[in-house]
């Protein structure tokens, strides 16, 4: 652009002079002549010989001459390569010190450099070292968001362990739990344990499931019916119910939702229930915000590569990146295929394990309500009911007692006390083979074939056989598994995965080193973040669920069989202990009569 201003101001003066001469153009040779002169002058070096761009520039302008002067000071102030940004200065890599210079080199007539860098972008680093408060300030833009995530992972860790003390077993209570298993089908505990441990596991399983055990069954209670008082009644509402939904937990009336209709979608209060401390988002808050802080660290990392490094190591560092980057899409597919089928499989076994405890209850109340035939106007005919509603309560108890903590101690204590089981049929299913709940389905069959007759035994069989089909299945669901080989690869695939995430950044172009090193890369971060939190949310609820009546693992997603439990007795009282309705035929008598 100088010399083009240079080379117009020549054209000018030279268009003046053959202007001033045309008469004598004119007679010499006209105006081919005249415009010959002009271009001659115009491509003539001034003064009588060739000047550098700066100096006809100084020499139009004296005025420039310290503008100059300052911009080359400027320049040899200059101790690194990427400090030529933003000037007039170039580098020269061969003596190691910037000079005023253009894209073809130095400016200065007689300054020569072997090895010339016009431009910050081919610099083998990009650092420029600045004052203090530049380096400060840089150090602050650069770490902000790796002190941020670490201060999310502080605050996770910090709140997972305030509701690991408030809510989980103490160290006593978890002792007690570990020390009774159910291996050989009914409660057993170390010899190590101490009697002490035992009573207080005891303690335990009737304090947590007190909505069970905290009523008193008696013959007396039991044959009032409809008139029993509510003292002596069972609980119509308890704390949760068989199956915890996201309505319930979003719902703000005390008594639930109206089940008849969907309510409106609250955002807000679906965030903070998948934020809650069992629940599978909120339960690996620690984790994904580790990750995240990895992520943003190795972003920080990255930034300083780029800033510091020379070209060579840059480029080496930035193709590790890629291929991490690389493997990140096949263990992507790997991990969407099996999650997917596992996942499938799981959701739909968690439901059919849901499905059958209410097909349990159904086979129950069959039982029940044919028993319900048998006449009431005596006092064995009552107590054979009464006999009949424990020992269906005590199927339906030992079906779950193996699977859900709650509801796990040894002995019988807790049933001796609530009403459901006498000492001396105690003293027998102690001594069963297999477990309690096959010598209460052998004394169901026995109580059909001593109390019922012809058709109503028949059918009483009939639904007897569902009700034992009903519960091996529930029992044979709750201990299905994958294959060890498949479960296993699945979790390490899962790991590898959001191991590997962190340090993948594949939406990163490592090519431009000034975008790597300028820009924060919050989504990035955050993005990275919300995928691994939601693989290890997925994974963690998958594993979860494979106990599903456990509430101290997984309390939003548990089942809670004491509430079907609830629901089942209610039903039975109601059909072994009403009276008939008035109006009923008798037997014997005709339609007509």
């Amino acid at each position: 652009l100088k010399r083009l201003v240079v080379h117009m101001r020549s054209w000018v003066s030279a268009l003046a002079l053959g202007t001033s001469a045309k008469p004598w153009l004119n007679a010499m040779a006209g105006r081919r002549l005249a415009i010959l002169a002009i271009v001659a002058v115009g491509l003539a070096p001034c003064d009588g010989g060739r000047l550098g761009d700066a100096e006809l520039e100084l020499k139009d302008d004296p005025e420039k001459a310290p503008e100059a002067t300052d911009e080359q000071d400027e320049c040899a102030a200059l101790q690194q390569c990427y400090c030529i940004k933003g000037n007039k200065c170039g580098w020269c890599a061969s003596e190691g010190k910037a000079m005023l210079g253009t894209s073809a080199g130095p400016s200065k007539e007689g300054q020569k450099c072997l090895k010339w860098i016009a431009t910050a972008q081919q610099c083998p680093s990009y650092y420029c070292r600045g004052t203090s408060a530049e380096e400060v300030a840089w150090w602050m833009h650069c770490g902000w968001l790796p002190l941020l995530c670490l201060l999310m992972w502080g605050l996770a860790l910090t709140r997972r362990i305030a509701m690991d003390r408030l809510f989980l077993p103490t160290s006593e209570e978890a002792a007690a739990m570990k020390a009774l298993h159910f291996r050989s089908g009914q409660a057993t505990y170390d010899e190590s344990t101490s009697l002490e441990l035992r009573n207080r596991a005891t303690e335990l399983a009737e304090a947590r499931a007190v909505d069970f055990f905290g009523t008193r069954r008696t013959l007396e209670a039991f044959r009032k019916g409809v008139k029993c008082p509510a003292a002596e009644r069972l609980p119509t509402t308890l704390a949760r119910p068989y199956e915890l939904n996201l309505s319930d937990l979003s719902c703000s009336d005390p008594d639930g939702y109206e089940k008849s209709r969907v309510g409106p979608h609250n955002v807000a209060a679906t965030i903070r229930i998948a934020l809650q401390w069992r629940t599978a988002l909120g339960a690996v808050m620690v984790s994904a915000t580790c990750l995240m802080f990895i992520s943003a660290a190795f972003i920080m990392f990255m930034r300083n590569a780029a800033r510091v490094m020379d070209q060579e190591h840059y480029q080496f560092l930035s193709l590790i990146t890629k291929e991490i980057g690389a493997v990140t899409g096949p263990l992507q597919t790997a991990v969407g295929m099996l999650l997917s089928f596992y996942a499938l499989n799981r959701v739909s076994w968690y439901w059919q394990v849901l499905m059958e405890g209410h097909l349990l209850q159904g086979g129950l109340h069959d039982v029940a309500m044919i028993a319900g035939s048998l006449k009431q106007d005596t006092d064995e005919g009552w107590r054979a009911r009464y006999t009949l509603y424990r020992h269906l309560m005590l199927a339906h108890f030992f079906t779950y007692q193996p699977f859900t903590p709650r509801l796990r101690f040894q002995g019988f204590a807790p049933l001796f006390n609530c009403g459901l089981l006498e000492p001396e049929e105690g003293e027998v299913i102690s001594k069963a083979h297999r477990g309690p709940g096959t010598v209460v389905e052998a004394w169901l069959s026995h109580w059909i074939e001593t109390n019922l007759v012809a058709e109503t035994r028949q059918q009483a069989y009939h639904s007897l056989r569902e009700l034992r089909n009903s519960i091996h299945v529930v029992q044979a669901l709750v201990d299905q598994r994958a294959p060890v080989s498949f479960e296993s690869l699945l979790f390490l695939v899962v790991y590898a995965l959001v191991a590997i995430l962190p340090f993948s950044l594949s939406n990163v172009n490592y090519t431009n080193r000034e975008a790597v090193m300028d820009g924060p890369h919050i989504a990035t971060v955050f993005g990275t973040g919300i995928i691994c939190a939601f693989y290890l949310a997925l994974l963690h609820m998958l594993r979860h669920i494979q106990a599903p009546f456990d509430h101290i693992g997984a309390p939003n997603d548990a089942l809670n069989p004491v509430a079907l439990m609830n629901e089942t007795e209610r039903n039975l009282r109601d059909y072994l202990s009403l009276p008939p309705a008035k109006g009923l035929i008798p037997n014997g008598c005709t339609a007509r009569a």
